[in-house]
């Protein structure tokens, strides 16, 4: 089935009302190109007979298959069977299954557990649907084609769902000689418009590999998705990835798994070098960061998050004077809150974040949004930036955060005052340690 094109329709109230999320579209999506189909559309539905019904009418005219999860439970809310009926048996019965009624009784019997009747219905389906095995559960499956287009009905839970579609989907979709590869370059410090225009004609919609952006707390990721025999989408994806670096430079920062932070502790240990961190506004999220990096401890020493000014003074020695004359939120409190942390200690490099995140607290001079970063080097100068982030105060903590690293990061590549998304250029500061 070479270049088969699958849609993915989620059924639930609870999916469309926020109660639950969907994890069983994305492990689909992914599954779906590991075996050389492309995901051609997600879309969610309410347990509504007849919304679901003309979804998938409209899905099987422009796609090879359909995967459906969810609406196959025991319960009259459970409408997915009927809504298949309607679509490739309209007028019909559902009818029982005597392989799934067996299936049921020996399921509870297992258990030690009686069946209620409202069980019986996971038993039925369409005159022209076949039943998909459920070694895990109590809700079969269903299999049917319909106007050349196969139509798979999976449970909701991702316990069954998984197996089933591995061991009942996944080998009728499969192409050995069709292959749908991925990879994401992770970048800091431009915005998305001034990539793109980097990448110039590698975004045309009708090349291949198709290439695209993605923009998330200021890191933008360029996703590549290369088609075809598995040795000719392999080197087209390689390719597309060297031109990519050669046009955008170094700030890729990681690939695919790779984090920010892991980019740091990386440029971090290959110079031997640790980091410390005092968090105002960020409220310990820098640290968050590089601790879910497996072995930061070899590299992060730990940090601060002096959060009232009192701490401030007492943790890290800022000096009361230099918030009186300044406030908490400036290049002066910033640096010297890198200061106390590279004292305290004993680090090579300390970062410091202070700032307004909102939604309340901002002037004409330092509005919601401004944050002060600084980062302090044991061997060399004190760098203090000033910030505007957009957002609401998530926002703004997360970009400070993730900006934050993007300053150690352009100082370990020895570029310090190389201009970040959202950081105003004048006013960087640099004081002598």
């Amino acid at each position: 089935m070479n270049g088969t094109r699958v849609a993915i329709l989620s059924v639930g109230d609870e999916l469309i009302l926020g109660q639950i999320e969907d994890s069983n579209a994305p492990f689909l999506a992914r599954e779906l190109q590991r075996i050389g189909c492309m995901p051609g559309e997600r879309r969610t539905i309410a347990d509504d007979r007849a919304a679901l019904a003309q979804a998938l009418r409209e899905l099987i005219a422009g796609n090879d298959a359909v995967i459906v999860t969810g609406g196959l439970g025991p319960t009259l809310d459970d409408i997915t069977r009927e809504a298949l009926l309607d679509v490739i048996d309209s007028g019909k019965e559902l009818q029982q299954d005597p392989a799934g009624i067996a299936h049921l009784h020996s399921w509870f019997a297992a258990r030690g557990r009686e069946m209620a009747l409202s069980n019986l219905r996971q038993a039925l389906r369409p005159p022209s649907a076949r039943l998909l095995a459920n070694p895990n559960g109590t809700a079969p499956g269903l299999a049917a084609t319909f106007a050349a287009c196969h139509v798979f009905c999976l449970p909701g839970p991702p316990a069954e769902m998984r197996p089933m579609f591995t061991a009942a989907v996944a080998p009728m979709l499969f192409d050995a000689q069709s292959v749908v590869l991925t990879a994401a370059l992770h970048t800091i410090g431009l915005g998305e418009s001034n990539i793109a225009s980097q990448l110039n004609e590698l975004m045309d919609r009708a090349r291949e590999p198709l290439v695209g952006t993605t923009a998330s707390d200021g890191v933008i990721t360029i996703r590549v998705r290369a088609t075809g025999t598995a040795t000719a989408a392999r080197t087209a994806l390689e390719d597309s990835i060297r031109i990519i670096r050669e046009r955008v430079g170094d700030i890729v920062f990681g690939r695919d798994e790779e984090t920010l932070a892991s980019s740091v502790g990386a440029l971090m240990l290959a110079r031997s070098l640790t980091l410390a961190t005092a968090e105002s506004c960020t409220g310990g999220l820098i640290g968050a960061l590089v601790t879910d990096v497996a072995g930061s401890s070899a590299w992060y020493r730990g940090g601060f998050i002096p959060y009232e000014n009192a701490r401030k003074e007492v943790d890290l020695a800022v000096n009361a004077n230099t918030i009186i004359a300044h406030g908490a939120v400036s290049h002066e409190t910033a640096i010297e809150l890198a200061r106390g942390a590279l004292a305290r200690t004993g680090a090579d490099y300390a970062l410091s974040t202070t700032g307004i995140a909102g939604p309340s607290g901002g002037s004409e001079s330092k509005p919601v949004g401004t944050v002060f970063i600084a980062l302090a080097r044991r061997e060399g100068d004190v760098l203090s930036r000033r910030f505007l982030f957009p957002g609401n105060r998530a926002a703004v903590r997360s970009r400070a955060a993730r900006m934050a690293l993007a300053c150690a990061r352009v100082a370990l590549l020895d570029d310090a005052s190389r201009v970040l998304l959202w950081s105003e250029a004048e006013a960087i500061r640099v004081e002598r340690c």
